[in-house]
């Protein structure tokens, strides 16, 4: 019994031993163990290499989707991550041992998987032999202080390491070298995108790069660094809980979820334990337990939002993972995946075309995303909206296969929409022909129905004669050409009226609602001179002085 208890307390000593640190610095955490000289170290060595990447391919502040946890161990003790860079459950995990920290490196797979990560979620695609070349070169680099030397040979140098070597090393390139792969993401062919940058066509730089890369051109270069000082970097003291729940997110089997479950029983991180606990079970295929660990995850209170994206994919009812998608929404809103899944689950029309263009935007390098939004836009006929889409995945694609289908589908565009044109003036005049049919059939049955009433001209006993009613008839009336109409306050107006006779008469409009008007032609008139139209008008004679009237029109005949 006396063993078994030193053997439980053995780890508890030695996490008691462990005096953990953090240092951080823009979507970089330092946590170590080994001492604070280390983590500077560290995170000097990553923060020198986001600027060196940035500086080639254009893009200050290079950030990523989660924070980049580096954990550099004194006694690693079987603490690792799956791959150079290890997805954990709220952050990306970079495992290094105290003698790499000291020689302020991490191996060139760490160096090509952050390369990827960084353009990923900063810039829009390249052609794949630009983005394996800008991978390849920057798996060499290293930093001293910090100094930053790039360019020597990766293992299994190839054309694509030698482009992006050349463009960067020789300095009649490099200051000009965003400029092309400013071009190239913006989705220019090359050629016009090397002339536009250097004032050479491709195939004369690639010339230069195969004449390089036979000789066997391995200069190293440096690129400026970026100002640091230890300063910059604070040591901020971490507790036990911290440092124990840092390294389980490196989700590394048995040991992860022995280090969950003490900290649950512990009562200490209670949400991010449970919801460590539902990524090891999912990965293992357990989804039921995986849904129960993420369910009490979110009763604990949890803040991060791939916990709520994980439940909502196990999650049957579409309301609750919804509920939960939104959620996630509001915790990290970077995060494209959240949106792809709402889209895929909403039936609305307008909202699934929302979600997907959110997930597009935040990932544009998914071209499944941009031919869902195409689908989109081509379910409501937006055939504009459908055409960026598609070129926007064309773009996006690295698969030759994905790409010219992108292509024909929006070459294809126009015809659809010369058709669905054609279908729409169809169907509207067909319509409007529907509409005339129904307009005459109802005149025509209301006529038939007033000869069935009064054909043979007897009224029934309770009728009464109607009498006929003529409309005004004023006592004066002249006939000639209408040459004015003048608009007068409270909506009267004055004509003036050049008669047969050749005098001019003036008649005042008193309430253009009481006058007959009738004749043939168009029976309106507006405001200001007229055409030359003979009309008859009919007035009551009533000299208005203040208005230079002879009477009032109370009739207008257009001839």
């Amino acid at each position: 019994m006396r063993r078994l208890l030193l053997t439980l307390l053995l780890p508890l000593a030695l996490s008691a031993a462990d005096h953990w640190v953090k240092f951080a610095s823009g979507p970089f955490q330092v946590y170590t163990d080994a001492g604070t000289r280390a983590g500077r170290e560290t995170l000097v060595c990553f923060e020198e290499f986001r600027h060196a990447v940035g500086e080639v391919v254009g893009e200050a502040n290079l950030q990523t989707p989660m924070p980049v946890r580096i954990l550099v161990f004194k006694n690693a003790q079987g603490w690792t991550t799956d791959s150079a860079i290890g997805e954990g459950r709220a952050s990306y995990n970079i495992v290094l041992d105290e003698k790499a920290a000291d020689k302020g490196a991490a191996s060139p797979a760490v160096y090509e998987a952050l390369t990827r990560l960084f353009l990923q979620a900063n810039t829009a695609q390249m052609p794949p032999a630009f983005e394996h070349g800008l991978v390849e070169f920057f798996s060499t680099y290293e930093v001293k202080g910090i100094h930053i030397t790039v360019g020597a040979p990766p293992p299994n140098a190839d054309l694509d390491w030698a482009r992006i070597h050349l463009l960067v090393a020789d300095p009649d390139y490099f200051g000009k070298l965003r400029v092309l792969l400013f071009n190239l993401r913006k989705g220019a062919a090359e050629d016009p995108a090397y002339r536009n940058a250097f004032g050479k066509s491709a195939a004369q730089v690639e010339a230069q790069v195969k004449q390089s890369f036979a000789d066997h051109d391995i200069r190293t270069t440096s690129i400026s660094s970026l100002p640091m000082a230890e300063r910059d970097f604070p040591e901020r003291e971490i507790s036990d809980a911290d440092a124990r729940l840092a390294r389980a997110d490196l989700l590394s089997g048995a040991q992860s979820a022995a280090d969950y479950r003490e900290l649950i029983r512990d009562q200490a991180k209670i949400a991010e334990a449970w919801e460590g606990l539902g990524l090891l079970a999912l990965r293992d295929h357990r989804s039921a337990e995986a849904k129960e660990h993420f369910a009490a995850a979110m009763g604990a209170g949890s803040s991060s939002a791939r916990c709520y994206i994980e439940y909502a994919k196990l999650e049957p009812d579409n309301a609750k993972a919804a509920q939960a998608l939104l959620k996630a929404a509001g915790i990290n809103p970077k995060l494209d995946e959240i949106f792809a899944l709402l889209a895929q689950r909403d039936t609305d029309p307008d909202k699934r075309l929302a979600h997907w263009k959110a997930a597009a935007e935040r990932n544009p390098r998914n071209p499944a995303y941009w031919q869902a939004l195409a689908e989109c836009y081509l379910a409501g006929h937006d055939y504009d909206g459908a055409a960026k889409a598609f070129t926007s995945g064309e773009q996006s694609a690295t698969d030759p296969a994905t790409r010219d289908r992108m292509h024909q589908q929006r070459v294809a565009l126009e015809d659809q929409r010369l058709a669905y044109d054609e279908a729409e003036r169809r169907r509207k005049a067909e319509e409007e022909a529907r509409d005339l049919a129904r307009l005459k059939d109802e005149a025509r049955a209301e006529v038939h129905a007033l000869e069935a009433k009064y054909g043979d001209g007897k009224l029934a006993p309770d009728e009464k004669v109607i009498p006929w009613w003529e409309g005004p008839k004023p006592p004066a009336s002249v006939t000639g050409t209408l040459q004015r109409v003048e608009c007068l306050a409270n909506s009267q107006a004055r004509l003036t009226i050049l008669g047969d006779d050749k005098k001019i008469v003036k008649l005042l409009v008193t309430d253009p609602k009481k006058i007959s008007i009738g004749g043939a032609g168009e029976l309106t008139f507006g405001c200001g001179a007229q055409k030359a139209r003979r009309v008859t008008v009919g007035y009551v004679p009533k000299v208005n002085a203040r208005l230079a009237t002879a009477g009032e029109a109370a009739t207008i005949e257009f001839q």
